[in-house]
């Protein structure tokens, strides 16, 4: 009995908010598209699949493995890797004109430059040193890739970034304060400029490898445009200027504050490598030879 009342009392509930029951249906049919549209595209992203970039559009790929049955890059369409070391095995790849792949490293972030020194207040008092400026940081590795595939068709070139990030520049020493007043009992030299930051070192290429059934070797190295060089150096920071000497009676006894040492340049980032593999023919078990050229640009 109390079971029926209860499911009297819910009907009549239904029943007097009837725009309410419609509009909770209306909002859970959204979610359940919403859901089957993620569930695809992860789907496609791993499990095999079509995994088609529009032209002139550009997909970010989350994952560091991407497993297709079909990878179709459109016109002027970009793929761009988020992950140190990726790896793309398709039985079809289709590539269009103007078509990228992009995994390039992050330049690092310049150093702060340091702060000038404060005055100091009185007599016969020595100018304060510049602040020291920060180094820059080294920029990122370029992503490495492989790439399996048993069918490659290029339209034209697919050009391939996986250079390093450039080191970023060291920040500029601060500049020294003015030596204080000056008596005939004391100097009032000025404060030596602060140092400047060392330039961060560029993110070393990334590595670039494909292996792949057809068409021949030959072929495909002229379509492939690989840019995998290091990153570029950042520059070592200015040193800072050195703070006047104090005026007063002793003014030419007193000296001029040195100039800051300059920080040291980074180094290059060194350039990755790109490999061309053939597959394992199925017939003899054969492995073909691996071709080695020359680094990216």
């Amino acid at each position: 009995m109390k079971t029926n009342a209860v499911l009297n009392q819910i009907k009549d509930a239904s029943s007097a908010f009837p725009f309410s029951r419609f509009r909770l249906l209306g909002i859970a049919i959204l979610i359940l598209i919403f859901f089957v549209s993620l569930i695809k595209t992860s789907v496609a992203q791993s499990n095999g699949g079509t995994l088609e970039v529009a032209k002139n559009k550009t997909i970010q790929i989350d994952r560091d493995s991407l497993i297709l049955d079909e990878l179709i890059l459109k016109d002027s369409s970009k793929l761009v890797l988020t992950k140190p070391v990726n790896y793309i095995k398709a039985h079809r790849i289709v590539v269009g004109t103007g078509s990228q792949i992009i995994g390039i490293g992050l330049s690092g972030a310049n150093g702060k430059n340091g702060k000038p020194a404060p005055t100091p207040t009185g007599l016969c008092k020595p100018g304060v040193n510049g602040e020291s400026g920060n180094s820059g940081s080294e920029g990122e590795p370029g992503k490495d890739l492989t790439i399996e595939v048993a069918q490659l068709e290029i339209s034209s070139v697919l050009n391939i970034d996986l250079y390093g990030g450039n080191g970023g520049d060291g920040g500029k020493g601060g500049k020294g304060s003015h030596g204080s007043n000056t008596t005939v009992h004391c100097v009032g030299n000025g404060g030596n400029g602060g140092s400047g930051g060392n330039g961060g070192n560029g993110g070393k290429g990334g590595t670039f490898s494909l292996f792949v059934k057809s068409p021949a070797k030959s072929e495909i190295v002229a379509k492939v445009n690989l840019t995998n060089r290091g990153g570029y150096r950042g520059l070592g920071g200015d040193g800072g200027q050195g703070g006047q000497r104090g005026i007063g009676a002793s003014e030419s006894k007193s000296k001029v504050g040195l100039l800051g040492k300059a920080g040291v340049d980074g180094q290059y980032g060194r350039e990755g490598r790109m490999l061309f593999y053939s597959i394992f023919n199925v017939n003899n078990e054969q492995p073909a030879q691996t071709i080695i050229t020359a680094s990216g640009k």
